[in-house]
């Protein structure tokens, strides 16, 4: 690493110019919360579930279907809108993926981030 010498030559400061910022990666993310907490993926069971008002976070799919947006808005009022809906900016193909999972994944409801950073996406989409 480069220092910064004062006046007498002695390194008194680190140069962070060229530190790398980290960015939030969501695929990785999703895989985390995937292995280490609890996911539910697929339409009948993320509606199934939040008939039980366990959902922490949904994330909806780029090209998801109008009539399912509609319905799990829907059943977000029922609840009093305590959801946080996030739309994720790849296709359901990339979410399957996302998943480790070989298909189409339009929708994907969050019971438990385990050790993800999911939850603070709310906080940034604010």
């Amino acid at each position: 690493m480069a220092r910064k010498k004062n006046r007498e030559g002695v390194g008194d400061s680190i140069d962070l110019s060229r530190k790398k910022v980290k960015e939030f990666d969501i695929d990785t993310n999703i895989k985390v919360a995937y292995k280490t907490g609890k996911i539910v993926y697929g339409k009948n069971q993320v509606l199934r579930e939040m008939r039980k008002g366990s959902f922490k976070m949904i994330l909806i799919a780029n090209n998801c279907p109008k009539e399912l947006e509609d319905q799990l808005n829907y059943y977000n009022k029922l609840s009093g809108n305590k959801l946080f809906f996030y739309k994720y900016g790849g296709s359901s193909y990339d979410l399957g993926l996302a998943c480790a999972k070989p298909y189409w994944i339009s929708v994907l409801g969050v019971i438990n981030p385990g050790d993800s950073d999911l939850l603070t996406l709310k906080s940034k989409s604010n």
